[in-house]
């Protein structure tokens, strides 16, 4: 027999809680409904339970609102671009490739602005470990706007996330991230 430990363990005794929560819940229907009771008394407590049901759902939503709202990227985006101006890239799909930069900036806020000139594509950013970190929709005749800021240099893949024809598995491209103090982000602040 193999040992239950840690995550496994922790998961049977949330499932045996929670069984035991409905077994006690079913019992208690099962004997509440074995006397007769008014239509009335029954409807009044009915709309009662509605009601605090419908109190309990609606603060919680509001509050767990009002503790993620600040949390949304694009706000965060725009306070950060108001510090220091975004670099802008345009990125325009293609079936099957990618018109943008072959490098850029670590540690600055990008702005891409994404379109496509044919069908709908994904842009996804992974990183150099393959781990995907950001994606936006690319479709014809319309620009998405994504902020990204790239947590350190390396070489990172730009990937299509949305099947766009035959040859959407090769549609990926390398894209070199550098730090602040190599030649080409030299060359990038004299052009700024």
């Amino acid at each position: 027999m193999v040992p239950i430990v840690g995550r496994q363990f922790a998961i049977l005794v949330l499932w045996i809680a929670l069984s035991l929560i409905v077994i006690i819940a079913f019992l208690w229907v099962l004997q509440s409904t074995r006397k007769p009771r008014e239509f009335e008394e029954v409807q009044e407590s009915g709309y009662r339970l509605r009601r605090g049901w419908g109190w309990l759902y609606g603060t919680l939503l509001i509050i767990s609102f009002a503790a993620t709202a600040w949390t949304m990227p694009y706000a965060w985006a725009q306070r950060q671009e108001a510090k220091s101006p975004a670099i802008t890239v345009e990125v325009v799909a293609h079936q099957f490739s990618f018109t943008m930069p072959a490098s850029l900036p670590a540690r600055r806020l990008i702005k891409f602005v994404v379109t496509s000139s044919d069908v709908n594509h994904g842009f996804g950013i992974y990183s150099p470990k393959g781990v995907l970190l950001a994606q936006v929709q690319a479709m014809p005749d319309y620009k998405n706007v994504l902020y990204f800021t790239f947590p350190g240099p390396g070489t990172y893949i730009i990937r299509c996330l949305e099947y766009c024809g035959e040859g959407h598995s090769v549609m990926y491209q390398k894209l070199t991230v550098y730090s602040d103090g190599s030649p080409a982000a030299a060359a990038l602040k004299k052009e700024a």
